[in-house]
């Protein structure tokens, strides 16, 4: 049982003991002819008072929004956290009905139509609308709200901001589609490679055998380059389907951010692309494979210069140490690097379409690159995600660990 909950059992227990305890007392004192009426009442009042604020105080300060609504759905209750969830102040909720707060108008009557059947709705999930106009998702509870005649005259509504969790659900829903991706994945490849090296050790044995200058030469040696060509792709395959395991050590995310940009400047000096980099001097270290987090911070520059063919700019910020979601402990700290450009954007619909394998939109990609990021990411603990509008460019967020994971059973890295 955690401190807070014992405390708060501890409270209850010495109001009501010390309620009951004052009665008995007064009850006695009365018995034996002395007038205790008037301190009876400020007693009682002054425990009222005890528990009432308690109340307000736990309704208010409780990790969650909390609304009462009436029969037709017009707010009568809201604590602070509901408010702050939409962007209003509470008085600007007070008298408003809830449905205006659904993203889409067959969701609220959807819920209302629930509320007024059920007596009780658990983990339901909807979209609501922020005062600023953006979308996000949200987690319901909902029960019936009586009055003392145990008539039901509305709901009780705890809300709660899912947007994060949702972020994590893609990403592991992401993790897990990869990893089967991958296992089938080096088993094609493995089976593929076996009859290639039996077709290019054929051709070369035909080429001995033919005049250098023939056609037939000609036609052996495309076999030969076409089969190199594949292998080449199965290689690709292959570090996507099995990356090796990484060797993590701390490194300074800078030294290895200015290695890739110092190996990349020539191009984007090439395609008028202005480079910008914001680094605090502050930023810890991070606990990574070196090699493998250049690669994908490489993988994402070349990704933001192929998106600015008529130049641009290209920005990297590092912050940090972050959270991560839903964690405080010092081993969820995160260092988060930010790689902006000022591209043509990615479109809603295919964002997720992005890391999957053998996706994309270059005329001569693979359609692998983000896909082996991803596998990297994941060996090394980290997590990458993406924000892009059309028109407005792409944001992708890289978070690394500050420190070795540990393993819960044995404490070890």
């Amino acid at each position: 049982m955690s401190s807070k909950l014992q405390k708060q059992k501890q409270i209850f227990s010495l109001l009501n003991s010390r309620l009951i305890n004052e009665n008995q007392d007064f009850e006695l004192l009365e018995q034996q002819g002395f007038s205790v009426g008037q301190k009876r009442y400020d007693v009682s009042r002054r425990l009222k008072n005890q528990v009432f604020h308690f109340h307000r105080n736990l309704i208010q300060n409780i990790n969650a929004g909390l609304l009462t609504i009436d029969l037709d759905g017009e707010i009568t209750f809201s604590n602070h956290n509901a408010a702050h969830l939409l962007g209003y102040r509470v008085e600007d909720l007070l008298g408003k009905n809830i449905s205006v707060y659904f993203s889409r108008e067959e969701e609220a009557r959807k819920f209302l139509e629930l509320c007024q059947g059920a007596e009780r709705i658990d983990e339901y999930e909807s979209h609501f609308v922020h005062r600023e106009g953006r979308i996000f998702i949200v987690g319901v509870n909902a029960s019936r709200l009586v009055d003392p005649a145990n008539n039901y005259i509305g709901v009780v509504l705890l809300i709660r901001d899912l947007t994060e969790v949702q972020q994590l659900r893609k990403q592991v829903e992401r993790m897990e589609r990869l990893a089967l991706l991958g296992e089938l994945s080096a088993g094609i490849a493995h089976e593929i490679r076996n009859p290639l090296a039996g077709i290019k050790a054929a051709s070369q044995v035909l080429e001995d055998q033919h005049h250098a200058d023939g056609m037939e030469v000609q036609l052996i040696r495309r076999i030969v380059r076409e089969v190199d060509k594949a292998n080449r792709l199965l290689k690709e395959f292959f570090k996507f389907a099995k990356p090796t395991n990484p060797q993590g050590d701390y490194y300074h995310i800078r030294q290895i951010i200015d290695s890739v940009y110092l190996l990349l400047a020539p191009r984007l000096k090439k395609n008028s692309i202005r480079y910008e980099e914001v680094i605090k001097e502050d930023i810890p270290k991070v606990f990574v494979d070196g090699t493998q987090i250049e690669q994908i911070i490489l993988n994402l520059f070349i990704n933001a210069l192929e998106a600015m063919p008529q130049g641009g700019v290209l920005r990297v910020e590092v912050s940090g140490p972050v959270q991560s979601a839903g964690k405080k402990t010092p081993r969820s700290r995160f260092v988060e690097v930010r790689i902006t450009d000022t591209g043509g954007g990615i479109p809603a619909e295919d964002i997720e379409k992005i890391f999957t394998p053998f996706y994309t939109t270059k005329d001569e990609g693979v359609g692998l690159g983000l896909s082996i990021c991803t596998r990297l990411v994941e060996k090394n603990h980290a997590s990458m995600d993406v924000i892009s509008q059309p028109g407005q460019g792409s944001t992708f967020f890289l978070r690394l660990p500050t420190r070795p994971r540990r393993e819960k059973s044995t404490g070890r890295v």
